[in-house]
């Protein structure tokens, strides 16, 4: 396994939660503490964005205690959910947290590539997914959350339950707690890693494919699919067929949650020994060809998805 292997395999074991071990494991390497640091302040972010979101809903079913009149509990949450603006909250903050954390593992993954070629500037592909992803995340948890209060006050309501036993319910709800906080911050780290890796990867002109790498947790049952896929290699755009879904690479958003929750596989280099010979210079420029190419590519694709949906 290469340095930079290990180094995104290193990465990944975050997962496992123990910060002062993962150091350990990757003390070589830098980016250290910005990786781990990084699981730490989104973690502590969303909790806090949790907190606000369920101060929202007991602050407006505790206000609504002091009407007289009779409560209509489905119209008060829905009018609740209507003015919550926790997914505008997550969306502006995980683009500017996604953007920091995937431009810092972007360039230290490069750097352990080679020293000559040194990161500059994400690609417009990558920045319009940060954009787009940041905002489906926020859409996504909030309606998770609003599942959740729904099957809530309906057990109240099927119960006769007055508004406390609903205020109880909402406070005990798992969508506020800390462990999904938790969850949600791991799983974005590790889905950045995946994206800077390839991002990593299409600037680097030495690198001309990329291979997939098993890397079940102990603790998860391994994936079928995924173990299929170990040692797979294929050209840089092109995509892996993980349980009949594409992606570019493990935790790519277009898989469910079925096949990228809990992923802890590795996308590693194939390196051309011939190119990494080449001069400073010729391999800058062929690394600003890649980034032009790979953006007109996107923009391509942009343009055609849009004449699709068209017609």
């Amino acid at each position: 396994m290469g340095r930079v292997e290990r180094l995104i395999k290193a990465i990944n074991s975050i997962a496992k939660e123990e910060a002062d071990e993962l150091k350990d494991e990757i003390a070589e390497f830098p980016a250290v503490d910005a990786t781990v640091n990084a699981v730490e302040t989104y973690e502590n972010k969303i909790a806090s964005l949790f907190r606000q979101q369920k101060k929202h809903y007991v602050n407006g079913f505790k206000n609504a205690v002091t009407k007289d009149e009779v409560l209509d509990l489905k119209a008060l949450l829905a009018k609740l959910m209507k003015d919550d603006d926790f997914a505008e909250k997550m969306a502006e903050y995980t683009t500017s947290f996604l953007t920091m954390t995937i431009e810092e593992l972007t360039a230290a993954i490069m750097e352990n590539i080679d020293e000559d070629v040194i990161f500059e500037v994400l690609s417009q592909r990558t920045l319009d997914w940060i954009k787009s992803w940041s905002k489906d995340l926020g859409e996504l948890m909030k309606l998770t959350t609003h599942a959740e209060l729904e099957a809530a006050l309906a057990t109240v309501i099927e119960s006769g339950e007055g508004i406390d036993k609903a205020i109880e319910r909402i406070k005990d709800l798992p969508g506020f707690n800390r462990t999904r906080a938790r969850t949600t911050s791991v799983t974005e780290v590790l889905r950045a890693n995946s994206v800077a890796a390839h991002e990593s990867y299409v600037q680097s002109p030495a690198v001309v494919q990329k291979t997939w790498k098993h890397s079940g947790a102990r603790k998860n049952k391994p994936r079928a699919s995924h173990v299929k896929l170990n040692g797979k290699t294929i050209g840089l755009e092109e995509h892996f067929d993980v349980g009949g879904y594409k992606a570019l690479y493990p935790r790519d958003s277009n898989l469910p949650a079925k096949e990228s929750v809990n992923c802890h596989c590795v996308l590693g280099p194939v390196v051309d020994e011939k190119i990494l010979g080449l001069s400073k210079e010729e391999k800058q420029k062929l690394r600003d060809q890649a980034i032009a190419e790979a953006d007109e590519a996107w923009l391509k694709e942009l343009d055609e998805k849009a004449k699709t949906d068209a017609k």
